[in-house]
């Protein structure tokens, strides 16, 4: 169907609140089969995923293979420098057209000894602090009850619900109108370094009438969401020189330059009272939202207030601007430092260096390459010397102020799709006939593969968060809400019959 006829075809289309038929049948079994739906997901989240251990990584494909295969699925494998990227892909007899979802199914780092509710790779139910027992009952499973584990919620839970979706429509005897690919990724919280040339080298596998991103947090106003953009991603570590060595506070204080103080002015120096990064042209080449990308955060329910209270924070940064205006500009946040010791094992001594780590979110019209230039040459207009590697001895001796500049590349770059396109609309109006809610957020906050499908697959692209928001993903005790398990389902359902 040419361009032109699609749109006006979506244009004009209805969209009502109810439920497509086949979504009401794959309820009325996932109503039927909710424990074995959950034991599948504990059983995927058991498995250590965390994306640094590739042996483990291999040991979730395997099983994710096994998995889809079960499905009627063909799974091909893509081996990569890294961890196995997988395609699987089921064809239908007539199709529609083509769709190709993307999730990945690696997890964050994480310390055991830091949950305070369930254990990464035990997972177990939990409401409201307590240990529920969720797969002994015969009823329906409380919908508040929640899986902790890690990547119980990124982004196994997601995979999880596709499943269950097909399953349930499978059971139904559903006609299946699209031909349906995904995409399983094994390193995307390593920044998916392998990812870009896999899907160049394997196009025509991937390639569809739209690509829909599986992954984030909903909103916080927890309403089913689409998404048509992710930020980019770079930063850099960086760390201040003193002395050769830790030396005695009392005995050299006020004598040796103190590093921990100096890169502490130096990361001040790079934001003002009100917020916004100091860098030269840091805002430079950003491009504005468009009317409808306005349009649509201004139809979002404003939860800010809700935001500040949950994370027990007076004000937002800018409190001139919601959240959403504020995912369309560009980050500049200190997310690691260290310095010294403090606690019980602290020393009075004053450290021979200090290292912090920068990281900078960009969002449309920004080169990461540009915007790590402008960072380092912020540092050398503070009097800084630049180096790459530990400064030798007669580097010291020379230069007062010394920096070492690492960067740290190898994140996403900014990913940006066309809300206005009838493919994308063709998708939002299959979810908002559920029950007419939907955010559409233009970009949000993370980072995410989303360019590789939108710009160097060309392919129109969407994003489609369906978890919720409170989950603590990258964090411990990462949760899923079953209730949200279970509206991913249906969300999935409507996706895979909707009509062209």
């Amino acid at each position: 169907m040419k361009i032109a006829a699609l749109l006006a075809a979506v244009s004009i289309a209805t969209v009502t609140a109810a439920p497509s038929s086949e979504v009401l049948r794959v309820r009325e079994w996932r109503a039927k089969n909710e424990r074995p739906i959950v034991a599948e997901l504990i059983q995927l989240v058991s498995l250590p995923s965390i994306a640094s251990n590739k042996a483990d990584v291999i040991k979730n494909a395997d099983a994710l293979t096994t998995m889809f295969e079960k499905r009627g699925f063909a799974v091909k494998r893509i081996v990569t420098p890294g961890s196995p990227l997988l395609i699987a892909e089921r064809v239908s007899p007539k199709p529609a057209g083509t769709l190709t979802f993307y999730m990945h199914y690696d997890g964050q780092p994480t310390n055991p000894k830091e949950w305070t509710i369930g254990q990464p790779f035990a997972p177990a139910a939990f409401k409201a602090g307590a240990s529920v027992d969720i797969m002994s009952g015969t009823g329906p499973i409380d919908p508040d009850v929640r899986i902790y584990g890690r990547a119980a919620a990124d982004d196994k839970g997601p995979i999880i619900a596709f499943l269950a979706a097909i399953d349930g429509l499978l059971a139904a005897k559903a006609t299946l109108p699209w031909t349906l690919r995904v995409v399983l990724d094994g390193e995307e919280e390593a920044g998916s370094p392998n990812f870009e040339t896999a899907m160049i080298a394997n196009k025509s596998a991937v390639s569809a009438d739209l690509a829909v991103i599986v992954d984030s947090p909903r909103h916080a106003s927890n309403l089913p969401t689409v998404f048509y953009g992710s930020r980019g991603l770079t930063g850099a570590e960086i760390t201040i020189y003193g002395a050769t060595g830790d030396l005695h506070s009392g005995n050299y204080g006020n004598f040796v330059p103190d590093p921990a103080m100096a890169l502490a002015k130096l990361l001040a120096s790079m934001k003002d009272d009100r917020g916004n990064v100091t860098i030269k042209n840091f805002y430079d080449d950003v491009v504005p939202l468009t009317a409808s990308e306005r349009r649509a955060i201004d139809e979002i329910p404003n939860v800010d207030q809700t935001l500040l209270d949950q994370f027990g924070v007076a004000r937002q940064e800018h409190p001139d601007s919601r959240i959403e205006l504020q995912h369309n500009r560009p980050t500049l946040s200190v997310v690691g430092l260290s310095s010294g010791t403090v606690g019980p094992g602290a020393r009075n001594a004053i450290s021979g260096s200090a290292t912090g780590r920068v990281e900078i979110r960009l969002v449309n019209g920004l080169d990461p390459k540009k915007q790590f230039e402008r960072f380092v040459a912020h540092v050398r207009e503070q009097g800084f010397h630049i180096v790459t590697a530990p400064p030798d001895a007669e580097t010291r001796r020379k230069y007062p102020k010394i920096a070492r500049i690492t960067e740290q590349g190898g994140g996403f770059p900014i990913g940006k799709g066309n809300m206005d396109d009838p493919r994308t609309l063709m998708a939002v109006n299959a979810i908002r006939a559920l029950d007419q809610r939907l955010v559409q957020m233009p970009t949000i906050g993370g980072s995410l593969p989303f360019s590789t499908f939108s710009r160097v697959l060309n392919l129109p692209t969407i994003g489609l968060a369906v978890v919720n928001f409170d989950n603590n993903q990258h964090a411990i005790n990462e949760n899923l809400r079953i209730g949200h398990l279970w509206e991913a389902i249906d969300i999935f359902a409507a996706l895979v019959t909707m009509s062209r």
